[in-house]
């Protein structure tokens, strides 16, 4: 099946124009990874010199020093042009999802994903959706493997990190795919550089960030919500929820914060027998755009252009995952800080 999925991609015939290769408005490793492969698979099969662009910000502490120790060739769309490109390939993100830069008179021509397949998505010359995997970059690896190209050491170490960031260490919606794809990288990355981008330094923001964070957060009856308010990057409200979900006791998070006119949504679950992005997407409906799938969803609401103001809409969509995940009406507490040093305030 793999097999047949690139001999297709590789039979189209993007020579006949340009091609910009677009993430989801703010990338991720894995987004960043598996671009950066599908860039280099199609220099080195078909001579096509892509440009790789996204249209939001790369926010978060780990995905700019990958960027940067992994000299990756990635631009913002405020500097192109989309009518010198004649072909558009979404990677890690489907057509008219609201997450990405596509105008909406563009037809997407290549769409590559590890997310549920959306309708729009069919009407692409070329797809490869695998839900069921744990990462876009173990699709792209398999490219790379299938097409005999030797990986280049940078290369292999982004798509190395894109599996275990999107997998959390292979715990956590992980395939036998991916488990492969990993342990083929793993002795071609240099571990100095994963060690660098898994553990960048911080900057004191971060940490204001955080204790903000941290005081708005609520929990009780095996849930937790975090409603920041205004955040440095979106990037930073799915670190918070990844943060929360690993709280004891707690099955499902809902993080929220603004940025830029925009209130950025994500949804953690520990359940694997759930669907965290059929929550969101129930969570927004009538009011944002948000998907995801098993557990893990994220979505937003356009709060500038639709005149909506944070403070209106957040408690019903506060109401809506409550009501979603158990009961609208529990009661839930806020993290209270300890009034004595922790070894004192903690019971002998």
């Amino acid at each position: 099946m793999i097999k047949h999925s690139l001999k297709r991609l590789l039979s189209l015939p993007l020579d006949q124009g340009r091609l910009l290769i677009l993430t989801h408005d703010n990338p991720d490793p894995d987004c960043l990874a598996s671009s950066a492969a599908l860039q280099y698979l199609l220099a080195k099969k078909k001579g096509i010199d892509a440009v790789v662009a996204y249209s939001g910000i790369i926010g978060r502490a780990e995905n700019r020093a990958m960027v940067r120790l992994l000299e990756l060739d990635i631009r913002h769309v405020v500097t192109l042009d989309f009518g010198d490109f004649r072909y558009i390939a979404l990677i890690d993100a489907q057509p008219r999802t609201g997450n990405t830069a596509v105008p909406d008179d563009r037809k997407v021509d290549i769409v590559i994903d590890h997310h549920p397949l959306r309708d729009s998505t069919r009407e692409s010359s070329f797809y490869e959706v695998r839900p069921r995997l744990g990462a876009t970059a173990t699709i792209l690896t398999e490219y790379l493997r299938l097409a005999e190209l030797e990986i280049p050491r940078d290369l292999a170490t982004g798509l190395l990190y894109g599996i275990r960031s999107e997998t959390q260490d292979l715990g956590r919606e992980v395939s036998h795919r991916d488990r492969t794809a990993y342990q083929f990288l793993f002795p071609l990355a240099d571990t100095q550089k994963l060690a660098a981008i898994s553990r960048p330094a911080l900057e004191p923001r971060y940490y204001e960030q955080l204790a903000a964070a941290l005081d708005s957060l609520e929990y009780g009856d095996r849930r937790a919500v975090c409603s920041m308010g205004e955040v440095g990057e979106p990037d930073f409200v799915p670190e918070i929820a990844d943060l929360a979900v690993r709280m004891e006791g707690i099955d499902w998070v809902l993080a929220t914060g603004t940025h830029h006119g925009r209130l950025y949504l994500s949804v953690r679950t520990n359940d694997e027998r759930s669907n965290a992005g059929e929550v969101m997407q129930a969570v927004l409906e009538g009011i944002g755009r948000g998907g995801g799938h098993g557990m893990r969803g994220g979505g937003a609401v356009a709060l500038r252009e639709n005149g909506i103001r944070r403070e209106e809409i957040e408690p019903e969509l506060k109401r809506r995952f409550l009501a979603y995940t158990g009961d609208a009406e529990v009661v839930l507490r806020p993290i209270r800080r300890a009034s004595k040093p922790v070894d004192q305030a903690v019971d002998p």
